[in-house]
């Protein structure tokens, strides 16, 4: 073969080898494009909301607190009645004894809520009745707080539409805006395109636009935004396959999801379902064609013309869209001329990130332990959480007000690396719903959550476990004797003495009075009777996970406890014995709004049987009225509260746990390295968990603790714990199991009764005399009684036998 012929092979195959790998340099973009196409637009950040407020017709509820929560979710006020309904979605209206309020749509654990007028009508400071849709209801569910927003790296906030739920003129003015001939090119625009690479190639200037929406498209999801001939032909190409393989709808659907409309709060704001949120605070549903109009005008340069930037550049761009959209005549002119004269008005909500970053990142682990759900960053997925919005700001305001105290009183001057922190768990202890979780004085320094992982000496905190373990052995009732003496106990080879906090003993004492008291001595002694192993398998269902060994040392805390763990054990004594199953979600839904099936609750189990958790909680109360822990009630909380302080060895970690039947609070403050204080639990935790219980207390007040049917009351003597007489100095209404009312009299005050009884001391005559004539009167009213029963025994006929068998 001629070697000009076998030149000319090589220089085609060549040729059709370089036409081979251009070619699937153009084409091999647009497969990874097909096959991502209808899931990229549908992207979203996860996203866990608070518990709804619940109204409720007769409720106690101010018209002020309604507003409140509804500002807090980002309602506005129109001016109005509240007989009149408000002119949109994320609206109120208030007057005339009744608020008006326009919904938006929300989720809830019973599926989609809202997109209704919700009316409520007021007698006074409660609600008399209710109103949805025009129809009369006797509850509601207010929009729940969205608490954390789950982002991907990119922290792009995106919430999808479909084109079917959007106003016609929302892509009337886009299209109006970006492309007006949409649905009559291919894809590209050749006249735009040849103008834009003329300008570049021989007039030396940037590449300027002439892209379609559908070339605008194929840049923000698969290009970069580099300005050159290569990526502009590239992108030409793909935008002709994607007008091949989509319909125009698909294509426009997707383009409203992807366009970029700004930054807010640090977030970008992808598509007009996010912009029409952070700047006008509704759905894009919702808009108005003059806001419709403004997010438009912002596509071409979101820094400049967002009203958010400035309203007046915005205004002046909107007016040109608007101008625009008249001259292709797409809308009536009256129409668009009413859009005009429209002032711009925003109702600005910034994407929120973290509101609650401890509990976001608790309800996170629980997703994925519960429901599988190792990823939630941009899944989509909707968290319904447990949480209550009020309650967590109001323990967040009590954990950074106590902790500012304290470094300026006791702690001030202290030699510590880290700053004191804190952490603060509040419970509803007949749900186990989180109400409140605070895992640190600030995320944003340290992630450590001290709620769930800092393992914390529990200190007399756990002495309740120990009086729960005794009061169900049989071992001891509240008004027991436990001996306040020196103690040394023998355990392979190490000797362990106990001492009280202040180094004094006081003899014989009453379960009541040391556990009042908080004193260790009479504990430790109650352990030992009560058996160690016992109180390690009792502690283990009340809530306690992490490892406890039956040394004498656990009946004064000597182990370490989390504070979750600490608020769990007090919500079972709380709930009557049965432990709540803790948990910060209600329910997961995916993207479509399907719900994820999870991992079920456990059932609640009885731990320790009612009577004995009414018994630990009554002496709870009284350490409370008049122990430790008596400065609650200079707070103004005279509510039937019981809890228990708890203070460390070298008072490194403070303790307060306190509850009601509807809320069990732990409250802790140390130190990250667990630095020594000059704190306690009365000094430090207590004031925290008083200023969260008062700002959280029921508008009736804390609820009271039912009496389980096996309990009864005595009177007794508080210092002998025996049924008081008319000489005791001090007596006390005493509650006990029915089977365990004591059976002597205090003899203590007694003197005849005490010198028949112990027989030891000598009285003078006229104490003899008395207690002689007392004697015999009881024997006598004793024999006079049996002869009477003779008596009668004798008259009664055969058979007779008093109903007994």
């Amino acid at each position: 073969m001629p070697v000009f012929r076998r030149r000319l092979w090589v220089a085609v195959a060549v040729l059709l080898v370089a036409i081979a790998g251009l070619g699937f340099w153009l084409i091999r973009p647009f497969w990874h494009l097909a096959g991502q196409f209808e899931a990229h637009p549908t992207l979203q950040p996860s996203r866990l909301y608070g518990r709804s407020v619940k109204l409720e017709r007769g409720a106690y509820l101010p018209a002020n607190r309604l507003v409140a929560r509804l500002e807090e979710v980002g309602y506005a006020r129109e001016e109005g009645s509240g007989d009149t309904e408000p002119s949109s979605p994320g609206h109120y209206r208030r007057g005339g004894g009744s608020i008006s309020v326009a919904l938006r749509r929300f989720p809830s654990p019973l599926g989609p809520q809202g997109g209704v007028v919700l009316k409520v009508t007021y007698r006074g400071k409660r609600i008399s009745r209710l109103h949805s849709a025009g129809r009369e209801v006797e509850t509601a569910l207010l929009e729940p707080p969205l608490i954390a927003s789950y982002y991907g790296p990119d922290f792009k906030e995106r919430r999808p539409v479909t084109l079917e739920e959007l106003p016609n003129h929302l892509t009337q003015v886009v299209l109006a805006a970006e492309d007006d001939s949409f649905f009559r090119h291919a894809g590209v625009s050749i006249k735009g395109l040849g103008r834009a690479i003329w300008v570049k190639m021989v007039k030396g200037g940037r590449l300027q636009g002439g892209s379609t929406l559908t070339q605008q498209l194929v840049k923000n999801i698969y290009l970069t935004h580099e300005r050159s001939v290569v990526r502009k032909m590239r992108e030409g190409v793909l935008a002709v396959f994607l007008e091949m393989r989509y319909s125009k709808e698909e294509i426009l659907q997707a383009y409203l999801n992807e366009i970029y409309l700004g930054a807010s709060g640090g977030v970008s704001l992808i598509g007009v379902g996010a912009a029409s949120q952070a700047i006008f605070g509704k759905e894009a549903r919702d808009l108005s064609l003059a806001e419709a109009a403004t997010l438009a005008g912002m596509i071409k340069s979101p820094a400049n013309y967002s009203p958010l930037a400035s309203l007046d550049r915005a205004l002046e761009q909107r007016n040109r869209v608007l101008d625009h959209l008249a001259e292709l005549q797409r809308l009536k002119p009256e129409v668009i001329a009413a859009a005009r004269a429209q002032p711009l008005e925003i109702s600005a909500q910034r994407p929120i990130r973290r509101r609650a970053p401890y509990f976001a990142d608790a309800a996170a682990a629980e997703a994925q332990r519960r429901y599988g759900l190792d990823s939630l960053a941009d899944g989509g997925y909707s968290l319904l959480s447990t949480l209550s919005w009020h309650d967590q700001q109001r323990a967040e305001e009590a954990v950074a007000w106590g902790l500012k105290a304290l470094e300026e009183g006791w702690e001030k001057g202290s030699k510590v690396d880290g700053p004191l922190q804190a952490a603060l768990v509040s419970i509803d202890p007949r749900s186990g719903d989180i109400r409140s979780w605070v895992g640190g004085r600030d995320y944003g320094a340290s992630q450590f959550d001290r709620a769930s992982s800092a393992l914390r000496q529990a200190g007399s905190s756990f002495k309740p476990v120990v009086y729960a373990t005794a009061i169900q052995q049989g071992v001891a009732a509240p008004s027991s004797l436990i001996e306040d003496a020196p103690l040394t106990v023998m355990l392979a080879g190490q000797r362990w003495s106990p001492d009280n906090d202040d180094d004094e003993f006081r003899g014989w004492v009453t379960v009541r009075t040391a556990m009042e008291r908080s004193l260790n001595v009479p504990t430790a002694r109650l352990a030992l009777m009560a058996g160690l192993e016992n109180i390690v398998s009792v502690a283990r269902g009340l809530g306690v996970r992490t490892n406890l060994q039956p040394y004498p040392s656990l009946a004064l805390g000597a182990f370490e406890v989390t504070p979750v763990e600490m608020a769990t054990v007090y919500a079972t004594l709380a709930a009557a014995g049965r432990q709540p199953p803790v948990h910060a979600l209600k329910a997961v839904f995916d993207g479509e709004g399907k719900p994820v099936a999870g991992q079920a609750l456990p059932r609640p189990e009885p731990v320790i049987d009612a009577e004995t958790a009414y018994l630990v909680t009554s002496i709870l109360q009284g350490v409370l009225d008049r122990g430790t822990a008596r400065v609650v009630r200079s707070w103004g909380l005279s509510d039937a509260l019981a809890g228990k302080t708890g203070t460390s060895n070298d008072r490194r970690d403070s303790w307060f746990v306190g509850y009601s039947p509807d809320r069990s609070t732990a409250v802790w403050v140390g130190y990250d390295d667990n630095s020594r204080t000059r704190l306690s639990g009365s000094r430090a935790a207590l004031p925290i968990w008083s200023r969260y219980a008062l700002k959280v207390r029921p508008a009736n007040g804390y609820p009271t603790f039912a009496q389980p049917s096996g309990i009864t009351t005595a009177l007794i003597d508080p210092e002998t714990g025996e049924l008081a007489t008319g000489r005791c100095p001090q007596v006390l209404t005493e509650v006990f199991r029915r089977d365990q009312v004591p059976s002597s009299v205090c003899a203590l005050h007694n003197p005849w009764q005490r010198a028949f009884r112990e027989g030891q001391r000598e009285l003078d005559s006229e104490e003899r005399r008395r207690a002689r004539g007392w004697l015999k009167r009881l024997f006598s009213r004793q024999e006079s009684r049996q002869e009477r029963q003779r008596r009668k025994a004798r008259r009664r006929p055969p058979g007779h036998n008093d109903g007994e068998p």
